[in-house]
């Protein structure tokens, strides 16, 4: 299993890994001078609070004990000045929790041994601080849901999330079923919908005050990421949208409009405006890349090592899709087979969802430092350690700068290559004193497409991926 430490730079995902890392750099160029502080960077001390859009809390963690998880959560909220504003005395709460695929993959080969809740599903007891801490914020036990599209009774019963609810005296309902109402409803979207005027869910999603989404935090195949508001597939019955001959998932959310890359990011749009996500709690201490289950062939477990929240879903779900190699700024997001899929985040910030610019956003909460901006502060001229910032922009057009710091002077090649591995452009081949430093990169005369590069120290190399989009 891969372990993800939050202090380092953000992973960038793609399928040509082994072979760019052996491919050397050749050619000599220029190196531009030390950088200097730009102004596009993640809210921090610069603005008042009152200048920022959106707050998200983020903290550190390696593990599951109770009583930590708990403590975690706890000082998330507090960052967020409680969540007092959200949920109040007498509510009625709903939390969504994400049992994707069900318990029959819990041995698959690709999980390594993980365990499905410390890759794939909302960990108990992630479930269980934030059942804790609402209600004892006011919330009655009986007033609180558990709430998921339950593909088999064992996936809930057998892992923990009915002992939870046991013990704390909470309710679950199937949202697959209409219990414990007669029928489903048909919930309006709203005029700012995408795709669908309506869906059909469970009346509970429109009966409580406060929805509550508590998902993992994966990539996805199709739509790059799957946070907070991904989550809201699943609050859909599955038998009302399965496409003839599409069994097995909800076919229609996917391909019914169009391609998959542009029809599912709207699909979750209209969802998230016809139930509105309250409080965003991102499970990222164990979790995955490249794929949201072990059914996807690019899966892999890994380990982010933080916990968000947030009562901006948007904002939320943007710094962790930031975390995890995307731009939630882009026109698209980039999928683990390095396609693209439309980005949600922007589509639903541009209707007033939330807020999916970094520079809006204020990072609070004792794990904030672990965000790495896209474009950096101003930082010491003597660095800890080799350190290479994802270019910003990516996508791009035509020009993008590539950011990087070396503790100690020496040789640097910063080199660019294409998908077949033919050099495209060498930027840095020679001498470097030891700082910070920034590489302007125009690509007038290439054509639209993904191209790659590598930067390498006598003790150091990493390759990423770029997407030029004329």
């Amino acid at each position: 299993m891969k372990t993800k430490n939050p202090s380092k730079t953000i992973k960038s995902r793609f399928t040509r890994r082994d072979f760019i890392s052996t491919i050397g750099a050749s050619t000599a160029a220029v190196l531009a001078g030390p950088f200097v502080k730009a102004d596009k960077t993640f809210a921090n001390a610069i603005y008042s609070a009152s200048d920022y859009a959106a707050q998200v809390a983020v903290t550190r963690g390696d593990n599951y004990e109770r009583s930590f998880i708990k403590n975690r959560l706890q000082h998330l909220f507090e960052s967020l000045g409680g969540i007092g504003d959200v949920i109040k005395t007498g509510d009625k709460v709903a939390i969504k929790i994400n049992l994707t695929g069900g318990s029959g993959y819990d041995n698959h080969h690709r999980l390594n041994g993980v365990d499905l809740r410390d890759s794939t599903w909302t960990h108990p007891e992630v479930l269980r601080a934030t059942a804790e801490l609402i209600i004892d914020s006011g919330v009655k036990p009986e007033d609180l849901y558990f709430v998921e599209a339950i593909w088999d009774d064992n996936s809930y019963n057998n892992y923990g999330y009915k002992d939870v609810q046991d013990e704390l005296g909470c309710k679950l309902v199937n949202l697959n079923k209409p219990d414990p109402y007669d029928d489903f409803m048909d919930k309006a979207v709203g005029e700012n919908h995408f795709y669908y005027e309506s869906f059909k869910l469970n009346r509970i999603l429109d009966e409580v005050d406060v929805f509550v989404s508590i998902p993992k935090m994966k990539h996805h195949f199709n739509a790059a990421v799957t946070h907070s508001m991904k989550n809201l597939i699943g609050i859909t019955p599955l038998q009302h949208y399965i496409k003839n001959g599409m069994g097995g998932y909800r076919s229609a959310l996917h391909v019914d409009g169009g391609s998959i890359n542009k029809h599912l990011p709207r699909s979750i749009c209209d969802l998230n405006l016809a139930r509105p996500v309250n409080l965003a709690v991102i499970d990222g201490i164990k979790n995955a890349d490249d794929g949201e289950g072990p059914w996807i062939n690019t899966f892999k477990p890994a380990e982010y090592h933080l916990l968000m929240a947030g009562k901006d879903p948007v904002a939320t779900d943007s710094i962790a899709s930031f975390q995890m190699g995307n731009d939630p700024e882009a026109d698209v997001l980039i999928t683990p087979e390095n396609k693209t899929a439309d980005n949600y985040l922007k589509m639903l910030a541009e209707i007033g969802m939330g807020t999916n610019i970094l520079s809006e956003i204020e990072l609070v909460g004792d794990g904030a430092d672990a965000i790495k901006t896209s474009i950096p502060k101003q930082r010491i001229r003597r660095p800890e350690a080799v350190q290479v910032l994802r270019n910003y922009p990516n996508p791009f057009n035509p020009s993008t700068t590539f950011y990087f710091t070396i503790k100690e002077s020496g040789n640097v090649t910063l080199t660019i290559y294409n998908t077949i591995g033919q050099v495209v452009e060498t930027l840095v081949d020679g001498y470097v004193p030891a700082g910070e430093h920034f590489v302007p990169w125009t690509a007038d005369n290439l054509p639209s497409g993904i191209y790659y590069y590598k930067m390498q120290t006598s003790e150091y190399a990493l390759s990423r991926k770029l997407l030029l989009q004329k």
